[in-house]
């Protein structure tokens, strides 16, 4: 998006954008004090996790506006510190999963290929292995069983 006038997605205010934000300046600094507060309260206690709704009433902060936090990704330095559960399972999140608010098992539950799958009567555990493989392949570029092909990232992938 090129510079311009645009509303801030926080209190409408209309301002000139000449950065990457959406939000007005005084939003932003808004932003940066809660951030700054939440850190403050997880070192300054010093548990090792933390649930959300915990965080939520010492900082004074709606558990959308901490999820949105985290979601974007501005509290990626206290992360392994949070206590995040899945919205559907309520599952407690591993640290690899944290940035959305899903666990693998639900998402995987969830997806429209496995829905797909699961109508024409395949396995889905066959389903998550033939993933697993592929990813390998397009990832690591690993030799096959039984053949001379590698398979690369871009190139020579028999899909």
């Amino acid at each position: 998006m090129s510079n311009g006038l645009i509303n801030c997605k926080k209190c409408g205010t209309l301002f000139f954008k000449t950065s990457g934000r959406d939000v007005c300046e005084e939003c932003y600094k808004k932003e940066v004090e809660i951030i700054n507060s939440i850190k403050e309260f997880i070192f300054k206690t010093g548990k090792d996790k933390y649930p959300l709704d915990e965080i939520c009433s010492n900082v004074d902060i709606s558990q959308n506006d901490l999820e949105d936090l985290i979601s974007r990704g501005r509290l990626f330095a206290i992360l392994p510190k949070l206590k995040i559960k899945c919205r559907f399972c309520g599952v407690e999140l591993e640290d690899d999963e944290k940035t959305g608010f899903t666990c693998k098992k639900c998402l995987l539950r969830f997806s429209p290929k496995v829905n797909e799958l699961e109508r024409k009567g395949l396995n889905i555990t066959k389903y998550e292995e033939e993933a697993r493989k592929l990813n390998r392949r397009l990832r690591g570029g690993l030799n096959t069983v039984g053949s001379d092909t590698r398979y690369g990232f871009i190139q020579n992938y028999d899909l």
